[in-house]
């Protein structure tokens, strides 16, 4: 199937359980409500990045399955990974094309969308499994999801907010460069409303195995529904 059928084609998949559904409607209600998610079409998102060296970044994706992130250093344009229609495409410094990008790169790609855009209630709907469970260490309920490539994450319910604060899954930080995979943790924290939909600013990665903080980044502003130039996914000529 192609990445554009996997974004588009409304998939029959089993319901989730009493249990899961209650979690999934607290989370859907805690960040602003079904209605609200849905009505976001686009997002445009601009980033700082760290991982010892500082990195600025514009990420933009909507609900057709389109995204594009430009990584820029000392405000010059380092590195674009897009997704347009279903087809991948990179770019490097200079407006020089980058290497093919991999069926299982885009697959990530189409992974941030989902996560950037849809909300937990619409996971089903493209063929993510999810399933309920509680952290007997911290006491948290835990959402497991398991996509249809089988990738597997964690997700961490706060008790009080039902905010997602952590998350846990097995990866490579950069797989374009290094596909080493590791067990990662994501904190996320600094919850804003932003149009009706809650968002974290800020998100601290933490290697598990070594308790090294690898990556944080902050969340500097978020445009909803202000993408005018369907273009910008398209690689340049």
């Amino acid at each position: 199937m192609s990445l554009l059928s996997l974004a588009a084609l409304v998939l029959l998949v089993e319901q989730p359980d009493a249990a899961t559904q209650a979690l999934i409607d607290a989370h859907t209600q805690a960040r602003g409500g079904e209605a609200a998610i849905e009505a976001v079409d686009s997002v445009e998102l601009h980033l700082t990045i760290n991982e010892g060296w500082q990195a600025e970044a514009v990420y933009r994706a909507t609900r057709s399955g389109n995204m594009r992130i430009d990584v820029s250093i000392d405000g010059q344009r380092v590195f674009t990974e897009a997704l347009d229609q279903g087809s991948a495409w990179s770019m490097g410094q200079g407006g020089m094309a980058g290497s093919p990008i991999t069926d299982e790169e885009a697959r990530i790609l189409w992974r941030g969308v989902l996560g950037n855009v849809y909300g937990l209630h619409e996971y089903a709907a493209h063929d993510v499994d999810i399933t309920a469970g509680r952290d007997e260490e911290t006491g948290q309920d835990t959402l497991d999801l398991v996509h249809p490539d089988g990738f597997a994450e964690r997700l961490y319910l706060d008790p009080h907010t039902h905010d997602v604060v952590r998350s846990r899954s097995d990866h490579a930080l950069h797989p374009a460069v290094d596909p080493e995979v590791r067990r990662f943790e994501s904190r996320y924290s600094d919850f804003r409303e932003i149009e009706g939909v809650r968002y974290a600013f800020r998100t601290e990665k933490f290697d598990l195995d070594t308790g090294e903080r690898v990556q944080w980044t902050q969340l500097n502003s978020i445009s909803l529904n202000s993408l005018d130039d369907p273009d910008v996914f398209t690689l340049p000529q």
